[in-house]
């Protein structure tokens, strides 16, 4: 079967229903990205320690078109994609349940370098309100693709991990988030998905 064959048989797959509902759930982010309940500062003295450095505007940006090339790429080679799909979906509602409900702020200070990673930061400042700042779903959907890839065994997992450090890491170094922010994002991607991947391959193994 060559590769538009194979592409698609993918597409005619329930696989593409699922993959249409994650993207739908994410943007529910963009929705409830504006104020609409008394607004949370989850800024500790740890983070006011923190500098803030504008390199780190690359990976942060990245993640992105990193995280959906992931997606795209489980979904056509079907390799545990409804288990990664149902993570998303998952991790996604339960942070939208949490912006609605305790909303937070990340005051940000204005850029005023000029040089090639500040304009990347300003970019993102202009296009990314400073709300829905708990949990940092950068973080939480970083980790959960890394620990997808530590679920599947892949020889590629420490890879996914340290794009997934960097990603978290620059959550921090671009003033978008609060370590709670990061913390919280982390811990959630990573719980939902083994649990997912648990029960999801316990109901297959009943099947058989």
């Amino acid at each position: 079967m060559n590769m538009f064959d194979k592409l698609i048989l993918r597409i005619k797959s329930k696989d593409t229903i699922l993959f249409i509902i994650v993207i739908i759930v994410a943007c529910l982010y963009f929705v409830v990205n504006v104020p609409h309940v008394s607004l949370n500062v989850l800024k500790t003295i740890i983070d006011s320690a923190i500098p803030r450095i504008p390199v780190f505007a690359v990976p942060y940006l990245l993640f992105l078109p990193w995280f959906w090339s992931v997606m795209l790429y489980v979904w056509y080679h079907n390799r545990s994609f409804r288990q990664l799909a149902y993570a998303s979906i998952i991790i996604n509602l339960v942070a939208v349940i949490v912006y609605v409900t305790f909303q937070t702020y990340v005051p940000r200070d204005v850029v005023v370098s000029d040089d090639f990673f500040s304009g990347i930061l300003r970019f993102i400042y202009e296009h990314d309100q400073a709300y829905n700042g708990f949990p940092s779903l950068h973080s939480a959907l970083s980790a959960m693709v890394a620990t997808y890839f530590v679920c599947i065994k892949s020889r590629w997992s420490w890879v996914f991990i340290l794009i997934a450090v960097l990603i978290v890491m620059s959550t921090l170094f671009v003033k978008q988030h609060f370590i709670a922010d990061a913390v919280s994002g982390v811990t959630l991607g990573i719980l939902v998905t083994w649990a997912v991947f648990k029960i999801y391959n316990r109901k297959v193994e009943a099947v058989c």
